[in-house]
C-alpha cells in the first residue's frame, strides 16, 4: 500500500527539495517504524518537520508539494478514483477509504442550495506537534482533493474556491496554486473545504461503470481491513476527560478543542462508533470515584470536587444510580 509518507517523499523529490539518496533514507527510516498508528502519525509529522526546516519554508510547502504529486503515488486508490463515474463519485470513494492515505482524517461531502462542499478533517492534532507542520499536511491533502479532477479523471473542472482555516503562508511558489487549481484560495477561514458547483460535480462522465471498478473495490476493502485500527476515538475522549475533570470544563466543546475537531464532528464520530460524550462522561467519572474512594484518603466533598461536580448533592445521585446499574451475583 502506498502511504502518505511515501507520496510526500515522491513529490519532494520530483520538486527537487530532496535527492534520491534523502528520499531512501527517510524511506528505510518510515519502514522500520512498528506498524502502529500513532507512531507513524509522529513520523509523517518528523518528515513534515525536517522538510521545512531543511529549506527555510512555511506551511505553504505543502501546497507547493500537493502541486508536484502524481497520480501513480496513490496506487490503489488512485486506479480506484480514476475508475469513477462522476466526480462526486470519486470523493465519496476517498471519504470511504481514507485510512489507506491516512489513519486519522475523514473527508465527506455535503450538500448545499446549487452547491457541493467537501470536507476535510484532521481528528487528531496531536498537540506537540508544531501548527505549522499541521497547516502544511492539511494544504497539502486539501489540494490534492482540489486536484483530483484533472489530475485522476481528466475533467475541466475546477472548485468555485478552497477554504483553509491556517493564516496565509509567506510569499513563495505555492502562490502558483491559484492558477494551477483555477480558483481562489481564501485563508484564516473555519475549516479546510472545497466548494464545487453542485451540477458539474453530480454530473456523470461514464454511461458504464469500467468492469476494473469492481475489481479495485474489492481489493482496497482488503487492504481496508488490514490496516491497523484507528487510534481509538472513545479513548482520546476519556484522557482528556480525565484530565479536565478537576476544572470542571467538561463540555464537547471543551474535549473537541483538545483533540482538535468540531464539537459536531465529535459528536458523529462517536456516534458511528455506537458511543456517545455523555457516556463516556459518566464512565470516566464513576472509574476515577472509585479509585478515589479505594484510597480512603479524600473526603466526599473533596471527591465530587474532583470529579468536576458542581453540587455534591449531583455527585450523591450519581453514585446512586451506579450502584443501581452495578451487576450482581
Amino acid at each position: 500500500m502506498v502511504t502518505t509518507v511515501e507520496a510526500v517523499l515522491a513529490a519532494a523529490l520530483q520538486a527537487g527539495y530532496l535527492n534520491m539518496s534523502e528520499v531512501r533514507r527517510m524511506m528505510a527510516r518510515a519502514g522500520s517504524m512498528p506498524d502502529d498508528p500513532t507512531r507513524l502519525t509522529r513520523m509523517r509529522a518528523g518528515i513534515w518537520h525536517e522538510l521545512l526546516a531543511r529549506h527555510g519554508a512555511d506551511h505553504g510547502l505543502g501546497i507547493m508539494l500537493a502541486l508536484n504529486a502524481g497520480t501513480h503515488d496513490f496506487g490503489v486508490m488512485g486506479e480506484l478514483v480514476s475508475h469513477c463515474d462522476s466526480l462526486l463519485d470519486a470523493y465519496r470513494i476517498i471519504g470511504r477509504y481514507s485510512r489507506l492515505l491516512h489513519p486519522d482524517i475523514d473527508i465527506r461531502a455535503t450538500r448545499q442550495a446549487g452547491r457541493i462542499e467537501i470536507h476535510y478533517t484532521l481528528l487528531r492534532a496531536d498537540q506537540r506537534t508544531a501548527s505549522g507542520v499541521l497547516a502544511a499536511g492539511q494544504l497539502w491533502a486539501l489540494t490534492l482533493l482540489a486536484r483530483l479532477p484533472r489530475t485522476m479523471l481528466g475533467l475541466d473542472i475546477a472548485p468555485l474556491r478552497m477554504d483553509v482555516a491556517c493564516p496565509l503562508p509567506q510569499p513563495g511558489p505555492w502562490q502558483m496554486a491559484e492558477c494551477v487549481l483555477g480558483c481562489p484560495i481564501r485563508f484564516g477561514q473555519k475549516s479546510y473545504r472545497l466548494v464545487f458547483d453542485r451540477a458539474a460535480l453530480e454530473r456523470r462522465q461514464r454511461l458504464e461503470t469500467r468492469p476494473a471498478r469492481f475489481f479495485l473495490e474489492e481489493l482496497a476493502r482488503r487492504m481496508l481491513a488490514e490496516v491497523p485500527a484507528q487510534s481509538d476515538l472513545s479513548a482520546r475522549v476519556a484522557e482528556s476527560l480525565h484530565a479536565r475533570l478537576p476544572s470542571g470544563q467538561v463540555s464537547i466543546g471543551d474535549v473537541a478543542g483538545d483533540l482538535g475537531v468540531s464539537s459536531r464532528t465529535l459528536q458523529r464520530r462517536l456516534a458511528e462508533d455506537k458511543n456517545s460524550f455523555r457516556d463516556i462522561l459518566d464512565r470516566v467519572r464513576r472509574h476515577e470515584a472509585e479509585r478515589l474512594l479505594r484510597t480512603g484518603q479524600h473526603t466526599k466533598n473533596e471527591i465530587s470536587f474532583l470529579l468536576g461536580y458542581a453540587e455534591q448533592s449531583v455527585f450523591a445521585h450519581a453514585r446512586h444510580r451506579w450502584a443501581k446499574s452495578a451487576p450482581t451475583g
